[in-house]
């Protein structure tokens, strides 16, 4: 087990402005050097319609069966071809465990919740604040990039207190080894700033883990 389940278990959720919480001491040192040296290249992630997206892969989607046929064209784990350290990280990442101690850390019942898993390289260049989609219950986000990685580089998780980017609450740089856990409600106001900067290029790795409401997505798929 890479993942440090008893630093989630037993974190304590931050309440202003909403509930959040910021790692830094999930996975072993060795391990996360690992995986950063072996996170998927470039090439093998999907174009985006929407260039102000940066491409992701979802490695992992208890959702998949109530995919629309343009999300199922989504190049799924296994065959992006994970190294095996991914390919147990992934797993770990939706376990029974897991989401136990997620559960734990949130006082939130998951166990009706399903999980989808993603790896990201550079996030969106023109993002603006959001609280997240309903239907999404929390966000993981777990970064890998490099270790000196600068606020002023952009690319930055930001807390906010309202829908203002100028209500900056808290800033944190995409560090190998940094992770932050978002509740969602309608004031998780949050951001990623602007890259600004080619010393971050191609090098904001990221994997996000979200946990859906299954009544909720099943509706909101039932309207589309």
């Amino acid at each position: 087990m890479m993942l440090n389940l008893d630093a989630i278990a037993n974190g304590v959720m931050e309440e202003y402005p909403y509930q959040w919480i910021f790692f830094d001491n999930l996975i072993p040192e060795s391990q996360l050097i690992e995986l950063r040296n072996s996170f998927p290249p470039i090439e093998v992630f999907p174009k985006r319609e929407k260039p102000q997206y940066g491409p992701a892969i979802i490695v992992y989607d208890e959702a998949e069966e109530f995919a629309d046929e343009r999300a199922k064209k989504i190049h799924y784990y296994p065959s992006t071809n994970l190294s095996s350290i991914w390919q147990g990280l992934v797993k770990e990442l939706h376990s029974s465990a897991y989401r136990a101690s997620i559960a734990k850390l949130t006082r939130l019942n998951l166990e009706q919740q399903m999980i989808r898993v993603s790896l990201g390289r550079l996030d969106p260049i023109v993002n603006g604040s959001h609280s997240d989609s309903e239907g999404i219950t929390l966000t993981h986000l777990l970064y890998f990039g490099r270790e000196d990685w600068k606020t002023e580089w952009g690319g930055c998780l930001q807390i906010l207190l309202n829908e203002q980017l100028k209500s900056l609450f808290q800033e944190i740089p995409p560090r190998n080894g940094t992770s932050a856990i978002i509740v969602r409600s309608e004031n998780s106001w949050h951001n990623v700033s602007p890259i600004s900067s080619p010393e971050a290029s191609r090098d904001r790795l990221s994997v996000l883990v979200r946990f859906y409401d299954r009544m909720t997505f099943l509706k909101l798929r039932a309207n589309q």
